[in-house]
Parts: C-alpha cells; sequence; structure tokens
C-alpha cells in the first residue's frame, strides 16, 4: 500500500503552532486547560490534514 503524503504550507504551521501552544509555559496560565485543549486539537488537525483526511465544516444558515 502506497500512501502519498501531501504537505503544504498551512499544514506545517497547524502543527508548529499546535506546538507552540502547547508548550508555551507563560500562555494562557489562569487557564491551563484551554492551552491543553487548543494546542492538542491543532496538532490532531495537522496530522488529520497531513493524512489527507480533512473533516468538511456545513455551515447551517
Amino acid at each position: 500500500m502506497h500512501i502519498t503524503l501531501n504537505i503544504n504550507l498551512l499544514v506545517i504551521f497547524t502543527i508548529v503552532g499546535g506546538l507552540i501552544v502547547l508548550l508555551w509555559p507563560g500562555l494562557f496560565q489562569k487557564i491551563r486547560v484551554l492551552r491543553y485543549i487548543a494546542g492538542i486539537g491543532l496538532i490532531v488537525l495537522g496530522v488529520l490534514a497531513l493524512l489527507g483526511i480533512l473533516i468538511p465544516y456545513v455551515n447551517k444558515l
């Protein structure tokens, strides 16, 4: 089985941004849980986009 990885700048910035948010000790000191949720969420979305699994967003207005 051959898997083609689609790497673009948005995927790289998403993963790096997730790591920065997760590992920056001075960011959101009072709301530490928000920092962990945002960091892990960005990393998961970046890895899913890296593997080609996109989550569609449906806007119901």
